[in-house]
């Protein structure tokens, strides 16, 4: 029997955003960024910062 080459594939996750850095990109007032790293910290991930965002304003052509 010949032995099979298992090569395992590392995907790495998603990287950790600074919160207060990505807040202040786009604009979130100091009230939502207090909110945003009482509940997730200094560093999460960036799908976790978007999820917890308030609806931004929409963009009118």
């Amino acid at each position: 029997m010949k032995d099979r080459n298992n090569r395992q594939v590392h995907n790495p996750g998603p990287r950790d955003q600074d919160v207060s850095k990505y807040c202040k990109r786009l604009g979130v007032d100091v009230a939502e960024e207090r909110k945003l790293l009482r509940l997730l910290g200094k560093h999460a991930p960036l799908h976790e910062i978007r999820s917890n965002l308030p609806p931004g304003q929409p963009r009118f052509r």
